[in-house]
């Protein structure tokens, strides 16, 4: 005898999965103390990296003062004393560039902390069992589900529902584990960013090549922005299910047999591929 309650207990999984890992995610991206501790074991690499970016410095100082001095009317003391100024500059931010970096980084993610609120309130799929059936299956299926009605020996429906629901689950927990993968490629990218940051800063003591430092502030800025761009499409994404599943907007017809959930998992895993290009464009660090 197969009963369409079975269903119901796949369906309960598959969301416990989902939101486990849900909740995962949301951790790596709050967590501003990840990028602290991963900086902080590499303090020999740390050094070699500030006494190599102030060599650098003096060079590009010395290639700015040679270049500008062989124009004898710009030798001036406001001139002269604006470079060495700039070059004290430079090094500041080579000697504090972990500092900047870090100050950087968890002020994003105060925007993020200050949006969410807590980890723990916030679910990849919420809402009643007959809210969750709807991610699956369609509005006729799922009062067959909730209900748990017995079906008949030779009737395969039940069966034929649990493996549209298998497949739709694995898809979106895919999808999931792609965005577990965006997430912590960015830990990495910023980790590298404020491993290296004492090389672009570096140039803020030449003129010609000022705008390296500037392209790079604004690159990281756009790394730490996106913490705010994925938070933000994570926060809405229950709330447009809840408008196209739950509440199909007036018309049954928006559930498309069930498949609204995997089509809206599939639209948010796209624009979490694309929050990095969108976070750049905003910085202009494109």
């Amino acid at each position: 005898m197969w009963s369409y309650g079975q269903c119901m207990d796949n369906i309960k999984g598959i969301v416990l999965e989902l939101n486990t890992m849900f909740s995962m995610l949301m951790e790596l991206l709050m967590n501003d103390s990840l990028l602290t501790t991963t900086t902080a074991a590499l303090p020999n690499l740390i050094a070699a990296i500030k006494a190599t970016s102030l060599t650098l410095c003096v060079m590009f100082f010395l290639i700015d003062f040679f270049t500008k001095t062989l124009h004898l009317q710009w030798v001036t003391w406001e001139n002269v004393l604006m470079l060495f100024i700039k070059l004290v500059f430079a090094k500041v931010c080579v000697d504090n560039s972990e500092l900047i970096m870090t100050v950087v980084y968890k002020g994003f993610n105060g925007f993020v902390g200050a949006l969410s609120g807590t980890v723990m309130q916030y679910r990849f799929i919420d809402g009643d069992n007959m809210t969750k059936a709807q991610y699956f299956v369609s509005s006729s299926d799922a009062s067959l589900i909730v209900n748990d009605v017995k079906a008949g020996f030779l009737n395969f429906q039940p069966l034929l529902m649990n493996l549209q629901i298998t497949i739709q689950g694995l898809i979106m927990k895919i999808v999931m584990i792609l965005a577990n993968v965006v997430v912590i490629a960015r830990l990495f990218e910023l980790t590298v960013y404020t491993l290296i940051a004492p090389v672009p800063l570096s140039t803020f003591a030449c003129d010609g090549l000022s705008d390296v430092g500037k392209g790079f502030l604004k690159s990281y800025a756009a790394v730490s922005l996106q913490a705010i761009v994925l938070a933000i499409m994570f926060f809405s994404y229950n709330a447009v299910n809840q408008a196209l599943i739950s509440g199909n907007i007036g018309n049954t017809n928006l559930s498309l047999n069930g498949l609204m959930g995997l089509i809206t998992t599939l639209t948010l895993a796209m624009g979490v591929m694309q929050s990095g290009a969108w976070s750049k464009k905003i910085c202009g660090a494109m």
